[in-house]
C-alpha cells in the first residue's frame, strides 16, 4: 500500500497482526459453513438478516474483511465478491482458506478509508466489525457511498454505544452497570492493551452522517444475547447482554 498511513490505521493494523493467529481457527469453521452467523453471540442470519439469500448478478464488497468468511458467504450466494483489509496476516489466512475451499473472491490489501475502486462499482457493501469499528466513519462511509451504485445497500455491524459506555479498560473484565465514558461527543475510543483506536458514534450522529452521504436508513437492529447464548470472548457477559444491547446493525440504501 502506498497511501499515507494515519495514526489509528498504524496502531490497528499492528494490533491485528498480533491477533491474527487467534482468529484462524474460528475462520476455519465459518469458511466451511454456508450459514452465516453474526457477532459475538453468533446470531443466525434468519434472525439478523445481514445477507440476502440470493446475491446472483450483484457486485459485492466487504470492507475490513479480516479472514474474509463473510465474503465467502456472499460468494456462495452467487455474488461477484471483493474483500478488502489492511492487515496482511489476516489476508494470508483468507487466501489459504480461499484456496482450500475454492471460493471465488478477489482479496485486496488496503484501508477502508480509501477504497481502490471507481465510482458506482458495487451493488452491496457490508462490514461486520471491520471498517465499521476500526476505520474512521467520516472517511469510510463517504467512500462506501461513492463506490455504491444508486439503490445499492450498505449493511454494517458494530458495537452498541451502551456497551461501549460500560466497557472497562481492562480487556479481561466484563461490562458493568456504570457509565465509564460520555455518550455525547463519542467518536474515537482509545484503548491501551494493545494500543488501538475504535470508532463509535451516537445514533443521532450515525443518522446525520449516513444522510449526508446520500443514504436512507432503512432499519437499525439493537442486539443483545438470547437465552442460553455463549461467546468465546472472555469479556462478553451473556447475563448483562440480556438486559442491554452489545451490538447494532445498520441497514441503509443509497438514495435513487
Amino acid at each position: 500500500m502506498t497511501e499515507s498511513i494515519q495514526r489509528h490505521q498504524r496502531l490497528n493494523r499492528a494490533a491485528w497482526d498480533t491477533k491474527a493467529e487467534e482468529y484462524s481457527d474460528p475462520a476455519e469453521s465459518k469458511w466451511a459453513s454456508g450459514e452465516p452467523v453474526w457477532g459475538i453471540w453468533e446470531l443466525p442470519n434468519k434472525s439478523v438478516p445481514m445477507l440476502p439469500e440470493n446475491l446472483s448478478g450483484r457486485r459485492c464488497l466487504e470492507i475490513g474483511c479480516g479472514t474474509a468468511y463473510v465474503a465467502s458467504w456472499m460468494a456462495k450466494r452467487g455474488g461477484e465478491v471483493y474483500a478488502l483489509d489492511p492487515t496482511r496476516t489476516q489476508l494470508e489466512t483468507a487466501a489459504r482458506l480461499q484456496s482450500q475451499h475454492q471460493v471465488p473472491i478477489t482479496l485486496i490489501e488496503s484501508f477502508g478509508e480509501s477504497l481502490p475502486f471507481g465510482d458506482d462499482s458495487f451493488d452491496f457493501v457490508i462490514s461486520e466489525y471491520g471498517a465499521s469499528l476500526w476505520a474512521d466513519p467520516y472517511q469510510w462511509v463517504p467512500e462506501a457511498a461513492r463506490v455504491l451504485r444508486t439503490g445499492g445497500s450498505l449493511v454494517f455491524m458494530t458495537c452498541h454505544p451502551i456497551s461501549q459506555l460500560c466497557c472497562p479498560e481492562q480487556p479481561d473484565l466484563r461490562n458493568g452497570t456504570s457509565l465509564l465514558r460520555p455518550y455525547l461527543g463519542m467518536y474515537e475510543l482509545r484503548w491501551s492493551d494493545p494500543p488501538t483506536v475504535e470508532f463509535q458514534l451516537p445514533h443521532g450522529k450515525w443518522i446525520e452522517l449516513l444522510s449526508s452521504c446520500g443514504f436512507e436508513v432503512e432499519s437499525l437492529l439493537e442486539l443483545g444475547a438470547p437465552e442460553g447464548a455463549t461467546s468465546r470472548y472472555v469479556w462478553a457477559d451473556e447475563k448483562w447482554a440480556r438486559s442491554w444491547p452489545t451490538e447494532e446493525v445498520w441497514f441503509a440504501r443509497k438514495k435513487l
